[in-house]
């Protein structure tokens, strides 16, 4: 029969293990207890009626044992059968003169005849001087080879009225009878006990199982993920620490999936997004090549649309590597940690895009009426501005308005941004921050975007502890809510 080493290797095994272990050693314990107190608990009472038996014997044999009476004998051996009869044990009874030599035996042996009995037993010493000797139990060896027996010895003292001790009585029995009851109320635990851990065991495997089917459920998902199936989930049933476990399991697999749709998304726009320019450089270069013309000018057309398809395959390139470079692990550290007063930032921005504004009669205010200073790298959060007012004259029709506030909160410095431009759907305001996500993916391409203006932003901003709100309505306008801490007193993470 093999043996399956895998299954006794396995935690609904050591469960149920487990739980043998610990009930059964609770069980053994209270069996020895029970054993102990038990058989003290019979001992006791075997110890109480033989003293009495003692004294009772020693009362009815004073007057004739100091009459020296030869029916004293008879009545000796009669009440030795009558103890026999209750207890169930045979029972020896010595008699004992004033010096402990045995005068009565009624085994009618010679072997302790006249012996001194007080030279081998202290107690019968103490009784014949008037000490009061509670029986005892002991375990004494006899025959050959050596046989070990439990005994008891119970002792009165034999009191004549006018005499006072003129000897004792000795009783003697085995506990044999104990020991045998003993005995069999221990195979009888030993065979019950036996049944119990059977069925402890089959009850343990059973409730092991229930409990270890959520863990090997996880498992196969698990080793489902691995190969490549990220849409995996499991069943959550019950409570506690394996719901919690399951649910914790099924947000990190969501996010997983999510991860690797948007690399994957990633990748087919970042693909599609440096196709673009390489595409339309290549058809400008064909046509130049196939072209049999002499003008310059023609050739200086061609030749700047080629110029621009390259600068802007470079910028989304340059856009690229930036990301990169801040999605690497410590890339706050390289930030610089400084006084930032935003409405001079603001202002600064705004003095630079103000061209670009102009060429589309944009007006383009800012408004602040305190100062407002933050910890951070000041080049880095001219970067997250400069990129929002930027989208926002983009994406606002001619002659529209563009409008910076500066401003402080107990929490927060906020920069805010809002603009009269187009707007954004709600569907599409979760996914702006994208990277390579446009609302209006043709606009976007003809106002010269690489679609990684606002994820850029977004994580400059995440690196310095902070978060960009957003809130637009079609064709009325977006706003952007840029809150900063100002000094969180840590190390931008």
């Amino acid at each position: 029969m093999r043996i399956n080493k895998r299954f006794f290797s396995s935690l609904r095994w050591r469960i149920a293990f487990a739980y043998l272990m610990v009930i059964g050693i609770g069980f053994f314990i209270i069996n020895i207890s029970i054993m102990e107190i038990l058989e003290q608990h019979l001992i006791d009472d075997k110890k109480t009626a033989y003293q009495k038996y003692s004294i009772q014997l020693a009362q009815i044999i004073a007057n004739g044992f100091y009459e020296r009476d030869p029916n004293i004998f008879y009545q000796i051996r009669e009440f030795g059968n009558e103890i026999d009869q209750i207890e169930g044990e045979s029972t020896r009874i010595l008699i004992l003169n004033d010096s402990g030599i045995v005068e009565m035996d009624s085994y009618q042996s010679t072997s302790l005849l006249r012996r001194n009995l007080s030279e081998d037993y202290s107690e019968v010493s103490s009784v014949l001087q008037g000490e009061s000797v509670p029986a005892r139990d002991l375990i004494i060896a006899t025959g050959d080879p050596v046989e070990y027996k439990r005994v008891l010895y119970a002792y009165a003292p034999i009191t004549h009225y006018s005499e006072g001790i003129i000897g004792m009585v000795f009783l003697s029995t085995s506990l044999d009878g104990i020991e045998s009851i003993m005995n069999d109320i221990r195979k009888a635990i030993v065979f019950f006990s036996a049944i119990i851990s059977v069925s402890i065991i089959l009850v343990s495997l059973i409730l092991s199982g229930f409990i270890t089917h959520p863990i090997k459920e996880l498992t196969a998902v698990i080793t489902k993920m691995s190969k490549g199936y990220l849409n995996q989930r499991i069943n959550i049933r019950g409570g506690g620490e394996l719901r919690q476990l399951g649910e914790a399991f099924n947000i990190m697999s969501e996010r997983l999936e999510n991860l690797d749709n948007a690399r994957n998304e990633f990748v087919s726009n970042a693909s599609h997004e440096l196709k673009t320019p390489l595409s339309a450089i290549k058809v400008l270069a064909e046509s130049l090549l196939n072209m049999d013309v002499d003008d310059p000018a023609i050739y200086k057309e061609f030749l700047s649309d080629i110029n621009f398809e390259i600068d802007r395959l470079n910028a989304i390139i340059t856009d690229l590597l930036v990301l990169v470079q801040m999605d690497k692990e410590g890339a706050a550290s390289q930030f610089k940690r400084e006084p930032v007063d935003l409405n001079e930032l603001a202002r600064r921005t705004i003095k630079g895009l103000q061209l670009l504004a102009e060429q589309k009669k944009i007006r383009l205010e800012h408004f602040s009426e305190e100062e407002v200073v933050v910890m951070g790298d000041m080049l880095k959060l001219q970067q997250v501005i400069s990129n929002i007012i930027d989208n926002g004259i983009k994406y606002t029709p001619d002659g529209g308005r563009v409008t910076v506030e500066v401003y402080n909160t107990p929490e927060h410095a906020v920069v805010k941004v809002s603009d009269t431009g187009i707007g954004i759907s709600q569907k599409d305001i979760s996914r702006i921050f994208d990277r390579f996500y446009r609302v209006d993916k043709a606009r976007s391409r003809a106002t010269g975007g690489t679609g990684l203006g606002l994820s850029i932003a977004n994580k400059i901003v995440m690196l310095h502890h902070g978060f960009i709100r957003v809130t637009s309505e079609e064709n009325k306008g977006t706003t952007f809510y840029i809150e900063l801490p100002y000094n969180s007193g840590t190390e931008v993470e």
